[in-house]
């Protein structure tokens, strides 16, 4: 219980610097997306996104932070390295839901029933792989050992 308190007060206070950067970090994240994804042949240009990120790094850094059973320096190098895979994630993420929505309106079979299935798939692929990879990434550096001492075992072995 004390864990789920502390998530909700880190979450909280750390949704507030999430919110008032989501803009400019949106458009970041597309323009890298785009870039990495013009690399396989096909330039796209992204006018406008609307993304969940950054609060997927905000939940990443409130569940570390949240996580008392580790000291806090173990904490804080957990964020320091969590948080450039969690962006890579969410790169990785855009750059996927642009190849199938690219390849939905460009393809032999292109029609306005696949495209805008192609659209469903980027929202969910979007909107999921933010959160499941911060949970992934807290869960690989500190969540395992939490559940380990629960289970009387370790994960890592």
């Amino acid at each position: 219980m004390r864990f789920l308190l502390l998530l909700t007060a880190w979450g909280t206070a750390a949704s507030v610097p999430a919110w008032m950067v989501a803009g400019p970090w949106q458009r970041a994240i597309g323009a890298i997306a785009a870039r990495v994804y013009g690399l396989f042949g096909t330039e796209i240009e992204i006018v406008d996104l609307d993304l969940f990120f950054p609060f997927d790094v905000a939940v990443f850094v409130a569940l570390c932070l949240a996580s008392t059973w580790t000291p806090w320096a173990r904490r804080l190098r957990t964020i320091l390295i969590g948080i450039p895979v969690v962006i890579a994630l969410e790169v990785l993420s855009v750059v996927l839901a642009l190849w199938g929505m690219v390849s939905a309106a460009t393809g032999p079979a292109a029609t306005p029933a696949g495209i805008e299935e192609a659209q469903r798939f980027a929202t969910g692929v979007i909107r999921v792989t933010g959160l499941v990879a911060a949970a992934a990434v807290w869960f690989y550096f500190v969540g395992r050992e939490r559940r380990s001492r629960a289970a009387r075992t370790w994960l890592g072995a």
